[in-house]
């Protein structure tokens, strides 16, 4: 694992664009659902995408 300085600025913008990637999915969960489509894919990447959003939440 590496670390790396952010501004606040950055950091929003990273939470933002991380935020906007797990509504995304939640829309093509909805769609696959509708569709009788296999989704666990799809459940697998939000969780790493929830992950990545809770861990910039502990960023300083």
């Amino acid at each position: 694992m590496k670390t790396v300085k952010l501004t606040n600025e950055e950091l929003a913008t990273l939470k933002s664009a991380v935020l906007a990637q797990i509504q995304s999915i939640e829309k093509e969960i909805k769609w696959a659902k509708e569709d009788g489509e296999n989704i666990d894919s799809l459940v697998e990447i939000r969780e790493q995408y929830q992950h990545a959003f809770e861990a910039l939440n502990f960023a300083e």
